[in-house]
């Protein structure tokens, strides 16, 4: 029997398994350090993380397109494919393949979201639970193993790092916070596993939400929950009061993808609102868009069916159903007195909404650190609106506003929700099937070869 597996008590013995531990760390330091640095390899399949990270803080004047996008390509093809290396900051891990989560007595796989940017995971210092998503732009590499050559897109990934920064100092001004991930911007010098592709520019890194998407807590799963389960989650355990700041949060922040997928819900109730950067009109054609505000149209959607909205070719004849779905339970009018918000602002967001008053959009831009002036200038109008006329003014008339093919007529709030052949109403609901004319996918007139089944002019009746 070898000495390692007899018991070692005495000293001596001590002494000499420590000594063994400190030499072999020591020659495993020793054999790293003689590893090529990643810097000089053109692709490198596993890298040690040994390298320092830049001690200077990422400042306004460093989110430039060209900071969110490698510089020396050219340079970096003609070195060697290195098998292993050196100089690593940080452990990437794809977020797809991370791993599993148990949540609500079930197992979910790690989402990886539906951007076409990668996302990792990697170890940070800044958040409670030591990790982090790291959302990249411009990887030369198809995210999802596809023969098309991914664009670059440094340029939106800076005014998206630009919105994400703004959107974190409005939340800390209007106490809106805790539904929201906290979001950095830092360099990133890392390789892909398993394709060993050096990431070495800028990327977005944002505190992992605790809970699951409600997409997934609905539809997956193992084993997948039973539909009466997940209503007495959200009927009995849901934080009511952060469904309405939820809600709050994409109105005054201008949300245009508040879908199922980036709407967390944790075991204790808890709500988070994540991938919030389409905000603040920033492609100056959506102006709201989120299962959380009655009259766009993802939350029409929830209302009633998905082929009848988007007035598809085949829909025929037939006469549009009314389902509950599940997501109707965020509907902040179930949990405000009278069914309205109007102005009755959480402290909070009163101040803050009069600080936006008193500032002017060239003040707010410097403020917050707006990409440019209209997404400044959407805050300020939306902002106006809520403090001066209240919240579902703000929603229907306030500006920045869709086009009218996208303003819908409100559906009646649906706050039980039953399970019998389907998800339905518990109580007596009878949405308005009508839609608005106009093409509801691009947002422009009717140019389909059909005729046109919306029946009146959007944003003229609600």
């Amino acid at each position: 029997m070898s000495w390692h597996n007899r018991r070692c008590t005495s000293l001596p013995c001590l002494l000499a398994v420590v000594a063994t531990v400190l030499a072999g760390n020591a020659a495993a330091e020793e054999g790293v350090k003689s590893l090529p640095h990643v810097n000089d390899c053109s692709m490198c399949m596993k890298c040690h993380v040994d390298g320092e990270p830049p001690k200077k803080a990422i400042a306004a004047e460093d989110l430039m397109p060209d900071h969110f996008m490698p510089q020396d390509v050219s340079e970096k093809q003609k070195k060697p494919v290195c098998e292993e290396c050196r100089g690593c900051t940080h452990q990437l891990t794809v977020l797809v393949s991370s791993g599993k989560k148990r949540i609500f007595g079930r197992e979910f796989n790690d989402e990886g979201g539906a951007s076409p940017n990668w996302l990792f995971l990697a170890p940070t210092s800044r958040t409670h639970s030591g990790k982090a998503i790291v959302k990249v732009a411009c990887i030369p590499v198809s995210k999802h193993n596809s023969k098309v050559h991914p664009k670059c897109m440094a340029e939106p990934a800076s005014r998206f790092a630009k919105l994400y920064l703004a959107i974190e100092m409005l939340a800390e001004d209007c106490g809106l916070q805790d539904i929201i991930p906290k979001v950095w911007v830092e360099h990133v010098n890392g390789v892909i596993p398993g394709v060993g592709y050096h990431i070495r520019w800028l990327g977005i890194w944002m505190e992992q939400a605790e809970g699951i998407s409600l997409e997934n807590l609905v539809r997956l799963g193992t084993p997948m929950m039973h539909p009466n389960e997940l209503l007495n989650i959200l009927h009995n355990k849901m934080n009511k009061s952060q469904v309405v700041a939820a809600a709050i949060f994409d109105l005054i922040t201008s949300q245009c993808d508040r879908h199922a997928q980036n709407l967390f819900i944790n075991e204790d109730g808890s709500v988070m609102l994540i991938d919030n950067e389409r905000a603040f009109y920033e492609n100056q054609w959506c102006a709201l868009d989120s299962i959380l505000l009655p009259t766009t149209k993802k939350f029409t959607i929830n209302v009633m069916e998905n082929a009848w909205v988007n007035k598809f070719k085949d829909w025929g004849d037939k006469e549009p159903q009314c389902w509950a779905n599940a997501a109707l339970l965020f509907d902040y009018r179930c949990y405000v007195e009278g069914g309205k918000l109007g102005k009755k602002w959480p402290p909070k967001v009163q101040r803050c909404l009069r600080k936006i008053k008193s500032m002017k959009a060239t003040d707010l831009l410097l403020e917050y650190g707006f990409p440019n002036m209209h997404t400044a200038v959407a805050l300020r109008n939306r902002s106006l609106a809520m403090l001066e006329e209240g919240f579902e003014y703000a929603l229907t008339m306030g500006f920045p506003r869709n086009p009218n093919p996208w303003r819908y007529k409100f559906a009646p709030p649906c706050c039980k929700i039953k399970h019998t052949d389907t998800y339905r109403c518990a109580h007596e609901w009878k949405p308005d099937t009508a839609i608005p004319k106009g093409d509801p996918i691009g947002g422009g007139p009717w140019k389909r070869e059909q005729p046109d089944p919306g029946t009146y002019e959007g944003g003229t009746v609600f």
